[in-house]
């Protein structure tokens, strides 16, 4: 499965609706709403591909984020998971001084605003990405990929 930052992962397009994202993977293992979240978004979970998809309602449930810990996930041809956090900020061939670091108990986080991306490591490597759709020059409306 490829990342392809802003636009989604693999044939997967920010945008999409609930049933193209079905024509494509199939239905979730889960359907998980966040009670915490005052929008009440939708995130499917794909157990088989660990992977997580957010709809938001606010948008129609249009399919806007991404969280996957697959290891055959790969940017630019490389694999993200598993690897040291340098080797992939490398691979996103951005300046490591874009990525913002937030230390938590047991990981730490690294977040790319431009690229609406975060990297969640333990022990030393990347277990996790997270990304999402961009928005207008303003930051005020989505990005929907074409």
């Amino acid at each position: 499965m490829k990342i392809k930052p802003g636009v989604g992962i693999d044939n997967l397009k920010f945008g999409m609706t609930e049933e193209q994202i079905f024509d494509l993977v199939g239905t979730p293992t889960t359907i998980v709403v966040d009670k915490d979240d005052e929008d009440k978004n939708l995130v499917y979970q794909y157990n088989e591909l660990k992977l997580r998809l957010t709809f938001y309602r606010e948008y129609g449930l249009k399919f806007g984020y991404v969280r996957t810990s697959n290891p055959k996930i790969t940017l630019n041809n490389k694999a993200i998971i598993g690897i040291p956090i340098n080797d992939a900020i490398k691979i996103f061939e951005i300046n490591e001084d874009y990525w913002n670091e937030e230390q938590y108990f047991t990981f730490n986080s690294y977040f790319n605003e431009k690229m609406w991306t975060t990297l969640n490591v333990e022990y030393g490597v990347v277990t996790d990405i997270e990304f999402g759709y961009l928005f207008d020059e303003k930051g005020e409306k989505p990005y929907w990929p074409e």
